[in-house]
């Protein structure tokens, strides 16, 4: 009899509940750089050209070279005005003026400056076992800003395929998660830098363990076969996906009422290629809540493409991302239309820091600011609820 109680009234909660789990209606996101998170000065002038735009979500830059914008017990504290709390502060002025807030995560990129951290405590000093390997098994911490650029990476990156670097990623998530009344956990380079990385001695050890084959190999020996070259590549996206479901299981413990989202290499069949990311699968099996397509090309017909590609598989889980740092308004809205014809759930913009007045109000124009936003419950929700169907 309990159990048809139990039942009974999920339908009823099911019946009178709109909130977290797929974006499936009018997104209109800003992507907001940790740049200017400094003051509260700095964080109402973003906030006032949000709400001229018609924004209803930001997606806020809280985790950047493994530094906080917020009062963390895991990371160091960025450089911010003392006694202040970014992330609190725009969660509270983002509500009152009808925007979400989700907490955008650097995830393996940990450090990108010309010099180390001067924080001891960073974990640049404290896990220098964590970070990721060139094909000679140099570590990205060692690199230097000339070697970066070189290498087509952004800096110091850490392992997917270390189990502490996964669960030191969602132990951050966590601790936002509960800390702080954010819509979401928004989780960037979430990805391989390229195919020349990944080297690092746990990884190599582990494939090693797994399949009986030495990556290292394919640097040594031209006639190693092309199947265990693509043994390893899948090998790769593995430990990105397992990342990614550690992250995700954690919040479902934790805070299951949390989205979870990534921005992602807008290309999805180069995303796995060049980058171990197969975000197209993630949608599928509802690892992430939705992405953020990082479509910031000026080209009017790879947009385009871009769009058409995106929105292939679960359209209404992707939000098509444009860049308006590198163009005009005119050209960064090519793909958008295409996307939002083709059933994306909305359109997120990189970023509200290069936005100008005059761009924010040309996007108040060109989406729709009557649509609502909506979320539909995640089934997690009602576990956390009702543990007892959990069993049915």
């Amino acid at each position: 009899m309990m159990k048809y109680l139990n039942i009974l009234l999920l339908v009823i909660v099911i019946s009178s509940m709109s909130t977290t789990a797929d974006a499936d209606s009018g997104c209109r996101y800003l992507w907001v750089v940790r740049n200017d998170l400094t003051s509260r000065k700095s964080i109402d002038v973003l906030l006032e050209r949000s709400e001229i735009s018609g924004a209803n979500g930001l997606m806020v830059q809280v985790v950047g070279r493994a530094e906080s914008y917020y009062l963390s017990s895991i990371l160091p504290s960025a450089d911010f005005d003392a006694n202040f709390d970014p992330l609190e502060y725009i969660i509270i002025q983002a509500r009152a003026r009808g925007m979400e807030v989700h907490a955008w995560i650097n995830a393996f990129l940990v450090w990108s400056a010309p010099y180390p951290p001067p924080n001891p405590e960073h974990i640049w000093h404290t896990h220098p076992e964590w970070f990721m390997a060139d094909r000679f098994g140099i570590s990205t911490k060692t690199y230097s800003r000339e070697e970066c650029d070189a290498s087509g990476i952004v800096g110091a990156t850490l392992s997917p395929a270390v189990p502490e670097v996964r669960a030191w990623l969602a132990d951050i998530a966590v601790e936002i998660a509960l800390k702080y009344d954010v819509t979401g956990i928004h989780l960037d380079y979430i990805r391989y830098p390229n195919q020349s990385f990944g080297f690092e001695v746990p990884a190599v050890a582990e494939f090693y363990l797994q399949t009986g084959r030495n990556p290292e190999n394919m640097n040594r020996y031209s006639s190693v076969s092309a199947e265990t070259d693509s043994i390893w590549q899948e090998w790769k996206s593995e430990q990105v996906t397992e990342t990614v479901e550690t992250i995700r299981a954690a919040l479902r413990r934790n805070s299951p009422e949390t989205l979870l989202s990534c921005a992602v290499m807008a290309d999805p069949f180069d995303a796995v290629l060049h980058y171990s990311c197969n975000w197209t699968d993630w949608l599928e099996d509802g690892l992430i809540d939705f992405v953020c397509t990082m479509a910031y090309t000026d080209n009017a017909a790879t947009a385009q493409r871009l769009a058409i590609l995106e929105t292939a598989i679960c359209p209404e889980k992707v939000v098509y991302g444009i860049g308006i740092y590198n163009q005009s308004f005119a050209s960064a809205i090519a793909g958008s239309e295409e996307a939002l014809a083709r059933g994306a759930a909305g359109i997120c913009i990189f970023d509200l820091n290069s936005m100008t007045e005059e761009d924010a109000y040309m996007f108040r124009s060109f989406w729709d600011v009557s649509e609502p936003l909506v979320h539909t419950l995640d089934a997690a929700v009602f576990y956390r609820l009702f543990p007892l169907l959990e069993d049915y």
